[in-house]
């Protein structure tokens, strides 16, 4: 399996409120340096991580879902949101591969929720995820039954095929200590294929582990602490599920909305998903 190397030389937010922006700013200061995706997950079994209290992070993730019609009504909710903390890989790279991101406080959430209900968004679920320092948790975002061609945009700007087995798509978050800050940790996440491992037999999580697939061209990263909250959603409705932006936000089936402050009835439309990330609590740390 081929792997990408998650090197950072430069790493930029996205400019608020940029319509058909395709340029990076630059100056700004790296969120994780010299770092390679593979080197940030958790010590292999055969070394004792350092003795250390444990500090973990939760998460809590909301799920919703809206029509494909509506995704340019997300527009509303962008303008009231910043790309200021955000770090990405390649912000070209990141937009064409169908990804947009933004920062918030929770006592935005409200309104959040506001303007994702006037865009007939309906909840999903909701789930609650803890991160130990320098460990990861995998958020699992679209099965794939069987093996199949990924295509995506690298960081480069060149589109690639990724070809997987049957396994899961998943958004991994990975947390990392700040020295020089308490309270907050360093969210790093990105799109992974990867095996589920029913059992703790360490030659098969090895074998998993060398067939997973890091999209690094959608990674981001961004420091987080209790009150702060990130938007995940698709910049365009592509229709399809053969790319990495269509098997990330895009429903397998259309879905049934129904929106009690309009009066219409119940419809099934193709539908789009999107992710709001509340960081609840740094506890330990």
């Amino acid at each position: 399996m081929v792997r990408f190397s998650l090197v950072v030389a430069s790493v930029v937010g996205l400019v608020l409120g940029a319509t058909g922006c395709r340029t990076e700013p630059k100056g700004s200061s790296l969120i994780w340096q010299g770092e390679k995706i593979g080197e940030i997950a958790p010590p292999p079994q055969d070394r004792a991580a350092p003795p250390s209290y444990l500090v973990t992070v939760s998460l809590d993730v909301h799920i919703l879902e809206m029509p494909a019609d509506n995704v340019e009504q997300l527009k509303s909710i962008w303008q009231i949101l910043s790309a200021a903390p955000i770090r990405l890989m390649s912000y070209n790279a990141f937009s064409e591969n169908s990804f947009r991101l933004l920062y918030g406080k929770t006592e935005l959430w409200p309104k959040v929720q506001e303007l994702l209900v006037a865009a007939d968004a309906q909840p999903v679920t909701t789930v609650t995820l803890t991160i130990a320092d320098n460990d990861k948790t995998d958020l699992p975002i679209a099965e794939l039954p069987i093996a199949r061609p990924v295509t995506f945009v690298a960081n480069d700007l060149s589109k690639q095929t990724a070809h997987v087995g049957s396994g899961v798509l998943a958004l991994r978050l990975v947390a990392q200590p700040i020295p020089w800050a308490r309270g907050v940790r360093k969210i790093i996440g990105f799109p992974a294929y990867t095996l589920p491992t029913s059992g703790a037999i360490p030659e098969l999580q090895a074998q998993a582990l060398r067939r997973e697939f890091y999209f690094d061209s959608a990674a981001f990263a961004c420091q987080m602490g209790p009150g702060d909250l990130l938007v995940l959603g698709p910049e365009t409705y592509t229709g399809e599920r053969a790319t990495l932006g269509g098997l990330f936000f895009n429903e397998p089936a259309d879905a049934l909305f129904f929106n009690v402050h309009k009066p219409k009835p119940p419809q099934r439309k193709p539908a789009v998903r999107v992710y709001v990330l509340a960081c609840t609590q740094v506890s330990g740390g």
